[in-house]
């Protein structure tokens, strides 16, 4: 990614698709329903921490026809063929995040911290999630400290 971009986005009138039932796509999934969206996964099988009755689940590998209305397409493969392919066949309206290759994503993930009236996010800008999930734990306990706020 040349251009990077933050944004806080809504999604409350969004499509959302995971493409992937595993452990990564169990991560985003818990995220996303937390925004309070049911998101469509696309897999032929589901991780038993993915939550089902919050979930639209089209028990079936990526076929375009399942993501043609969707607006942000998360890929939770090991398969860089169909990662690619979901990339691909997207179009320009569409975002995309393949978790496994940020150089094949329109966007990625930020570490981030929420209390009723602050959203605080951290990113490496894809390079290394796991020093900017330690930053996200060093700034939740400074700022949980000096301003009593409790985080979700």
């Amino acid at each position: 990614m040349q251009s990077p971009y933050p944004i806080i986005l809504n999604l409350a009138d969004k499509n959302v698709a995971v493409i992937g039932g595993g452990k990564v796509a169990s991560r985003k999934i818990s995220k996303l329903i937390a925004t309070g969206i049911k998101p469509t996964v696309i897999s032929p099988i589901l991780s038993t921490k993915i939550p089902r009755n919050q979930i639209n689940w089209i028990k079936d590998k990526y076929q375009r026809k399942y993501v043609e209305e969707m607006d942000i397409i998360i890929t939770c493969t090991d398969d860089s063929s169909v990662n690619d392919q979901v990339k691909n066949e997207a179009t320009h309206f569409q975002l995309v995040n393949d978790t496994s290759d940020k150089n094949n994503s329109d966007f990625y993930n930020l570490a981030t911290l929420k209390a009723d009236d602050m959203f605080i996010s951290v990113s490496t800008i894809g390079k290394s999630p796991s020093v900017a999930k330690k930053m996200k734990n060093e700034i939740k306990e400074w700022v949980s400290k000096r301003f009593h706020k409790e985080f979700e």
